[in-house]
């Protein structure tokens, strides 16, 4: 079940949906949330490597910013 999926089924939504990237080497570990008083686990990415794309274009991700927008850079 995609996460998008899991938030809409448990009330919560605690990341943006948009926009979604593709990379070929992203590393990711696990993160414990509470929510309405319950543990839950969701993947969060700590590094990328390799090629990463958005809408078919190269992009130099980010794992963390102020912005949506400066989360990535062409």
């Amino acid at each position: 079940m995609c996460l998008k999926i899991e938030q809409i089924l448990i009330g919560k939504q605690i990341t943006e949906f948009e926009p979604k990237i593709y990379s070929t080497g992203v590393h990711l570990i696990p993160m414990k949330v509470e929510m309405n008083g319950k543990e839950k686990f969701i993947w969060v990415a700590e590094e990328f490597e390799g090629d990463t794309y958005f809408d078919g274009i190269n992009i130099s991700a980010r794992v963390i910013s102020n912005s949506i927008k400066e989360l990535f850079s062409l």
